[in-house]
């Protein structure tokens, strides 16, 4: 099977509040045990890869979001998406080409309500919530690009 068969099961996975809280404490587990890193702070990448294990995609646990995203498109085969052509399952990333910490996130379309705003699975809420693209006019980062399986 490939990455695509699984988007139905990640999306079960970001949108049910209680299946986004099991993974979220893994992934916190995960974090403190990989760099003593107090869940939620820089949990998005790690948060993500265990989504994405529990709906059979088969990603290591990754922790940083910049890593997260090569993966993706490197080593599965993801393709890069314009901003405003996201879809559901797609996989939102703010990093550029060097890790800036504090800047970089990565997070799970789970619903476009338009072109700039979403719901979106990640650490920050223990369900699905509102994220723009533009990060306005929540001061959160601007997402540069999605990546989509194919």
């Amino acid at each position: 099977m490939s990455d695509r068969d699984h988007v139905k099961s990640l999306l079960e996975q970001g949108s049910n509040a209680a299946l986004l809280q099991i993974g979220q404490m893994k992934a916190a587990q995960l974090l403190l045990a990989y760099d003593g890193e107090k869940y939620p702070q820089d949990g998005c990448a790690v948060t993500l890869s265990v989504l994405m294990q529990a709906a059979g995609i088969d990603v290591p646990n990754t922790y940083t979001a910049i890593e997260l995203g090569r993966l993706l498109r490197d080593k599965r085969g993801w393709k890069v998406i314009p901003v405003g052509k996201q879809l559901p399952g797609d996989v939102g990333s703010t990093c550029g080409d060097a890790p800036n910490h504090g800047v970089d996130h990565i997070y799970l379309v789970v619903k476009n309500v338009n072109p700039d705003e979403m719901l979106v699975a990640d650490n920050q809420r223990s369900y699905a919530h509102s994220r723009s693209v533009s990060g306005v006019p929540d001061g959160k980062s601007k997402t540069l690009f999605f990546l989509r399986t194919v």
